[in-house]
């Protein structure tokens, strides 16, 4: 399916369920030392728990597709119904939400990422979601997070993201000199971490804004460390923010300057 037709269908149907990431490139101040990272607060999620809260996002899909607009809410967060209810005012609306819901109900789930924090009361399941409509098969990303209220898991917000389809792919990966970099080009990303490969003379660290991704270079293993950076921080599926200069002839290639990994919530 064409990327514009997805993206018209996206719009169309746009209830609350479906946020899109939105990571973008913007200038920034060069700098010249590595920050430390963020602490991690966040570890795998166990194969029950995993199953528990597919079930439970199961269930309010069950809910959507048979028109049970209030049994749906009832399985939603406490922020999520409080949003919801200022959205859903009138008969039209509640109408309105169920039609687009029903829509993005998916065939079929690919689990990606399974994560919960240390507490145990926030989670997030990262999926493929593969959904067939008149125009064609779609495969979104869709990042769903989770929050337990009273001792019950809610589900929380849902975010959608491109399928690996729609990713433009930073496909040349090789470790250039700083000559071939435009020092004068200052680049600042926010995105996801999606790949981190540690290498004898550097790192690369792979992120994804929006559909996009960037190789980013940083100092080996043993320099990072130098710095004060432990770089078992550096995993996929952790949000990061970075600065550095561009490569002249690839924008989706930069050499780092700073970083900092944020925790999973």
């Amino acid at each position: 399916m064409a990327r514009r037709t997805r993206e018209a269908h996206m719009a169309r149907h746009k209830p609350e369920v479906l946020m899109t990431r939105r990571w973008s490139v913007v200038p920034g101040l060069l700098l010249a030392l590595l920050v430390p990272l963020g602490a991690a607060r966040a570890r795998p999620m166990d194969g029950p728990l995993q199953q528990q809260l597919l079930a439970l996002y199961n269930r309010y899909n069950t809910a959507i597709a048979a028109g049970k607009l209030e049994t749906a809410l009832a399985l939603r967060s406490t922020a999520v119904r409080t949003t919801l209810a200022a959205q859903l005012k009138t008969a039209k609306d509640q109408q309105d939400y169920l039609a687009g819901a029903k829509e993005m109900v998916p065939d079929r789930l690919e689990l990606r990422h399974a994560s919960v924090n240390d507490p145990a009361d926030k989670a997030l399941l990262i999926v493929l979601a593969d959904k067939r409509l008149t125009a064609g098969q779609v495969q979104n990303e869709l990042d769903m997070r989770f929050v337990k209220e009273g001792g019950v898991w809610k589900l929380g917000d849902l975010a959608q993201g491109p399928g690996p389809a729609d990713i433009n792919r930073c496909r040349d990966r090789s470790y250039q000199p700083i000559s071939a970099y435009d020092t004068s080009k200052t680049v600042a990303l926010a995105g996801r971490i999606e790949r981190v490969d540690f290498l004898p003379d550097h790192t690369l660290v792979v992120l994804l804004a929006g559909n996009t991704e960037t190789c980013a270079f940083l100092p080996e293993r043993a320099t990072l460390q130098q710095h004060g950076l432990n770089p078992a921080i550096l995993q996929p599926y952790r949000v990061a923010d970075i600065t550095g200069v561009g490569e002249k002839d690839n924008a989706q290639k930069v050499m780092v300057n700073n970083i900092t990994v944020h925790a999973e919530e």
